[in-house]
């Protein structure tokens, strides 16, 4: 698809949808569906940058999001150009501008580059003061990439972990005000920081990161301490509009390999301002520093670029900034609906499978791409290897917290013949 059909067509969109509102959990905002979510000419030819849709149905982007064509063929050329000339570098501030544009930061400066979600969580947990006997709040369903780096922390600091539980005892989910109940009730005088999921990884519950974030600001004012709050933002970015700057946090955590669609083994950390002199570097190297001499003295850069070191793979970075643009040209509000349209026409498809088999773990409230469900009577394991081995349907196990569950995830390469092949399978594996 060509520049001029591939407007065209944005611009050309006349399906039409019913006239709901989505309320958006990550923003606080309502807007109408857009009648584009609904046009399967527009999105088919989008299908078309995506080889993975020729090759099996794909419904675990929330682990890797498979990239388009020019995505690919941007890395591929820069590392061409790289072993033709030996010019390793590029606009590296571009990038930052481009990934500050998805999240809406105020500017470059406040992005950091990581090689994924974990190494931009071990920056702040390794990097903030921390003494024996200061307190650290995660959820009960953390993706290993923000429980460990903390848990690290303890075991060389004696820092204290608490879990605060995102469920009831039957494994149903806690509604926003009970969440942020519990999570008051965990913050103490010692309780320094507070780490958790934008969007679980296990079950997509979208948290109310806004509200949690007021909450540590006005406990950290009433106990004379602050209160730093990271979010594991893995997901949102790609699939939801994302506001750092609304969402009030200190630090935000994502990659490229997700929902953005872009090459394996690039993240980002957002930190702001307030934050950044509180986040001392542990791993660093050459453009980090704004001084170093042999006067054995070191002066870090004031801005996030603080975090990066070393010699990068400059072609990992081109290739976000092509999945970016791929994106934004689509239009970020347009994919948000696709994977809300889809989403919904999954999990309607799977409640008329549900009684007997199956129930869900993803709140309602939570319309995100991805969709969570523990099988009643089947092993989860078994359940994804018949899907993958009989009808080539990648999944994902969610083996954390003990959940034992499964999780199917949508994008815009997914199309609603896709779904239905799903739920055929789904339907003749449970029966």
């Amino acid at each position: 698809m060509d520049r001029r059909t591939f407007l065209k067509m944005t611009a050309a969109s006349t399906a039409t949808l019913p006239s709901i509102l989505h309320t958006s959990a990550a923003n606080g905002y309502s807007k109408p569906l857009l009648p584009i979510a609904e046009d399967e000419k527009y999105w088919n030819a989008i299908r078309e940058d995506f080889p993975i849709t020729h090759n099996l149905l794909y419904f675990n982007n929330g682990t890797m999001g498979p990239s388009p064509r020019q995505v690919t063929e941007r890395v591929t050329k820069r590392v061409e150009h790289v072993d033709a000339t030996g010019d390793y570098g590029g606009d590296y501030e571009g990038i930052r501008k481009a990934i500050a544009r998805v999240i809406h930061a105020d500017s470059g400066d406040h992005i950091a580059f990581t090689h994924n979600v974990s190494e931009a969580i071990s920056i702040v947990s390794s990097g903030i003061d921390l003494k024996a006997g200061d307190e650290v709040l995660l959820t009960t369903q953390e993706h290993a990439g923000n429980a460990i780096p903390w848990l690290a922390r303890k075991n060389r600091d004696g820092i204290v972990i608490k879990f605060v539980s995102l469920t009831d005892s039957n494994w149903n989910p806690l509604s926003d005000d009970e969440f942020v109940q519990r999570v008051s009730d965990a913050i103490t005088p010692r309780t320094r920081a507070i780490s958790m999921p934008h969007l679980t990884c296990t079950t997509g519950h979208m948290l109310p990161i806004k509200r949690l974030t007021a909450l540590a600001r006005e406990k950290a004012q009433k106990n004379g301490a602050p209160i730093w709050f990271l979010a594991d933002g893995a997901h949102p970015p790609g699939m939801l509009e994302t506001d750092v700057r609304d969402l009030g946090v200190h630090a935000y955590a994502s990659c490229g390999h997700k929902w953005l669609l872009g090459p394996k083994g690039i993240g980002f950390l957002y930190i702001s301002e307030e934050f950044i002199p509180h986040v001392i570097p542990t791993w660093s190297g050459g453009e980090a520093d704004k001084y170093w001499g042999y006067d054995a003295r070191l002066e870090f850069l004031p801005t996030a670029s603080r975090y990066d070191f070393a010699t990068q793979n400059f072609a990992l970075f081109d290739g976000l900034e092509a999945a970016i643009e791929y994106m934004e040209k689509i239009g970020f509000d347009k994919i948000e609906a696709r994977v809300q349209y889809l989403t919904t026409k999954l999990r309607n498809g799977l409640r008329e499978l549900a009684p007997g088999h199956f129930r869900f773990l993803t709140p309602e409230s939570s319309l995100t791409g991805l969709t969570t469900i523990k099988l009643d009577k089947m092993d989860y394991k078994k359940f994804a290897e018949d899907l993958i081995t009989k009808y080539k349907i990648r999944t994902r196990i969610v083996p954390e917290g003990n959940l034992e569950a499964n999780r199917f995830s949508a994008h815009i390469y997914t199309s609603p013949e896709n779904i239905e092949k799903f739920l055929e399978g789904t339907r003749s594996v449970l029966s």
